[in-house]
């Protein structure tokens, strides 16, 4: 840590208080992408999704339920009925700041399948090495224009698996957001040789260093990419005088956050609903 790097928001240790931080800050991302006229994002008191007319779960997605048990199966039964009606596959993600505990049972018995057991994970800016290390074939740049968001976007399409017909609809969400550096919204690519090989997203609006949209090409991986690229976003979150760090980590990252620092706060549990007649999105 630097004399440079002021922190002025306090971090915070409690563990369940640090989970439902990582969730909001997730949640916040997604809420953002209502810049977007091609997506629709509905907040409700007790549950916010999002819906587009891409067959794809990006697009798609379901959070911040806060159901009471007896409206729990009306409320499942409503996005289920709507996502068959629109042909459109879906993924609901529970946080620990999801009601009730049993919402996971619940949409098993509403035809949702368990997708994913991901991890929310923390760390404090004050104590964690974020400086770079000496990765010297690793460059990360900010996107500041319609062709490095395209390289952004190129390198995310495929980091994610995503199928080629989300590129366009990808590129054209993370436009409307915008590439203002005064947003709290700031995208990354990291190259090597010149080549855009890796991308992540810091967003900053809940008050901690939020990492999102991390991926690496499938050539790139096993070369630092994704650490470095974790340690960046940290260390920008940090010259913006944020104390903590978080991110949701899927099953394939969760090693490489404990090796870097971060230590889990909660769970992050993944249900997918395939629309009928529909494979794996």
């Amino acid at each position: 840590m630097t004399g440079t790097d002021p922190l002025v928001v306090p971090p915070t240790t409690d563990a369940a208080d640090l989970a439902k931080i990582v969730c909001e800050g997730c949640w916040a991302h997604f809420r953002s992408w209502q810049a977007w006229p091609g997506i629709t994002v509905h907040t409700e008191p007790d549950l916010t999704w999002t819906e587009a007319p891409i067959p794809h779960v990006f697009f798609n997605q379901v959070y911040g339920a806060r159901f009471s048990r007896r409206e729990t199966r009306r409320r499942i039964s409503t996005i289920v009925t709507q996502a068959q009606h629109r042909g459109m596959p879906v993924i609901w993600r529970i946080g620990p700041d999801s009601t009730p505990d049993n919402l996971g049972l619940r949409l098993e018995e509403g035809g949702f399948t368990f997708a994913d057991d991901a991890l929310a994970m923390s760390v404090d800016l004050g104590v964690f090495e974020i400086e770079e290390q000496a990765l010297p074939h690793i460059q990360i740049e900010t996107v500041r224009d319609d062709a490095g968001l395209r390289e952004w976007t190129s390198v995310g399409v495929e980091g994610f698996g995503f199928p080629d017909f989300a590129e366009d609809p990808v590129f054209a969400l993370h436009r409307a957001i915008g590439l203002d550096p005064a947003r709290s919204h700031e995208m990354y690519l990291a190259r090597i040789d010149g080549e855009a090989v890796g991308m992540a997203t810091l967003v900053t609006d809940c008050g901690v260093a939020t990492l999102q949209n991390l991926a690496t090409r499938e050539k790139a991986r096993r070369r630092g990419v994704g650490t470095a690229l974790t340690r960046h976003v940290m260390r920008e979150g940090r010259k913006r005088g944020l104390a903590t760090g978080v991110l949701q980590a899927s099953t394939m990252g969760q090693g490489i956050y404990r090796t870097i620092g971060f230590r889990e706060v909660g769970r992050v549990v993944e249900y997918l609903l395939v629309a009928p007649n529909q494979g794996q999105p």
